[in-house]
């Protein structure tokens, strides 16, 4: 039996103006959802628009998918933009399978903050 390699989920929260990206990098699961959730509850109230730029994700499960979804609705109830830059490879198929992706909102690569 193989097992795969855990790989660390990196975290990085940038500010734009009223905009947050959160870049994640590595495998966003079950074990990486606090760190996230944390970032989500410190959200301040002023902002337009919240991007998850998931390029970069080599794993994402459906706990990581179920952060996403809860972010979206907290969206639609407070009244600003979530957008999802799809992650490459594998890691996007979650997606395809769970059709999620029609009820998210998907853009292409962020920019990096200046």
């Amino acid at each position: 039996m193989r097992f795969r390699r855990s790989e660390a989920l990196a975290l990085t929260v940038e500010r734009q103006g009223s905009t947050i990206c959160l870049r994640l990098a590595g495998e966003f699961d079950l074990a990486a959802v606090p760190r996230v959730d944390q970032v989500l509850d410190d959200l301040d109230e002023d902002i337009d628009s919240l991007v998850f730029d998931l390029e970069q994700v080599s794993f994402l499960d459906l706990a990581g998918l179920r952060t996403i979804i809860h972010a979206n609705e907290r969206g639609r109830t407070d009244g600003f933009r979530v957008s999802v830059v799809k992650p490459t490879g594998s890691a996007s198929r979650i997606f395809t399978l769970t059709r999620i992706g029609r009820e998210l909102d998907f853009v292409e690569a962020a920019a990096p903050a200046a």
